[in-house]
């Protein structure tokens, strides 16, 4: 079984030697931090300003508060990750590691939340159309609300029990929470079945259904605003399954109790352990392109502005 021990903050175990290793994820973690400020910044606007995603409006509503969580946790991981990536170590003091231990864990539990309502809501408006007009963007605001006060219950449990049990891990060059404690033992399998298992199976089987029902109507309607609705849900669903498929790998190994996973010269603990976490990120910056693709509405706006910009462009160059 994977043992989280303080060791975890050794360099010399887990830090990245290379410096052009290291810069190369520091890279990484940038182009992911440019991309997600620069999407979900646009989708949070033009959809408030602008009625970009023309969708149903419940769904809309659930769509800027995963962008608003996207980009918070831009912020508040990928930020420090990158900067400590390129010092090679913390540089934002005691008080910050806090926020960044605690804040990894509770926005990224609220975004699967927030991703389990848009499938859910989905396939109640898809099976049940009448009774689904309910669903106001009002009512949206309010379940969004809840689900962000369910997910302080991730950072409360360990914030009680132990709020100093935190260190710097050199495998991610990001701040964790250790869950040392003896309590652990049994409180950390039922906190990851309440806030992971439950709603990870709950986004699969109801993107499934989705795509059941979908298939079922598939030559009974060909109506676009309803039908995009739909895919642009499944591959929200889809990429963020993809997205932590491999850390899913990474903890049943670990939970097996292979002897390899508590080796930290092995590649399991240290460099596939760096690769799946990071991967995870990419589910930050996927839901611009996907709404590009999928929404006509955000695309075609997305064309006006950029012809906007580029007929600015004459007059600048002749300037």
């Amino acid at each position: 079984m994977l043992s989280d021990s303080p060791d975890l903050s050794n360099k010399t175990l887990f830090g990245i030697q290379n410096d052009g290793v290291r810069y190369t994820w520091a890279a990484y973690n940038l182009f992911i931090l440019i991309s997600s400020l620069f999407g979900d910044s646009i989708i949070i606007i033009s959809s408030l300003k602008y009625n970009s995603i023309k969708l149903h409006k419940f769904i809309v509503v659930i769509i800027r508060h995963i962008a608003v969580c996207d980009l918070i946790v831009s912020l508040v991981t990928v930020f420090p990750r990158t900067v400590s990536l390129l010092a090679d170590g913390w540089v934002f003091g005691e008080t910050l590691k806090y926020f960044a231990a605690y804040g990894i864990y509770y926005f990224n539990g609220a975004g699967l939340l927030l991703i389990c309502a848009m499938t859910s809501s989905k396939l109640f408006i898809m099976k049940y159309p009448l009774r689904s007009r309910f669903l106001s963007p009002h009512k949206g605001q309010i379940i969004c609300g809840v689900l962000w006060t369910v997910s302080l219950c991730i950072v409360i449990t360990p914030f009680c029990i132990d709020r100093h049990d935190i260190v710097f891990d050199h495998r991610t060059y990001d701040c964790r929470i250790m869950f040392s404690a003896p309590i652990y033992k049994w409180l950390k399998p039922l906190l990851i079945g309440l806030f992971t298992l439950l709603p990870n199976i709950l986004v699969i089987v109801t993107t499934i259904l989705l795509l059941m029902i979908a298939r079922g109507f598939a030559q009974q309607s060909k109506e676009s605003l309803k039908w995009q609705g739909v895919i642009t849900t499944i591959l929200v669903a889809a990429v963020y399954c993809l997205s932590i498929l491999p850390y899913t790998i990474y903890s049943f190994i670990g939970y097996s109790g292979a002897g390899f996973a508590d080796d930290p010269h092995s590649f399991f603990r240290t460099h596939y352990n760096r690769i799946v976490k990071s991967f995870i990120f990419l589910n930050t910056i996927s839901n611009f392109y996907i709404y590009a693709m999928t929404v006509a509405s955000f695309r075609e706006f997305l064309k006006s502005r950029l012809q906007i910009l580029y007929s600015w462009k004459p007059e600048f160059m002749s300037s």
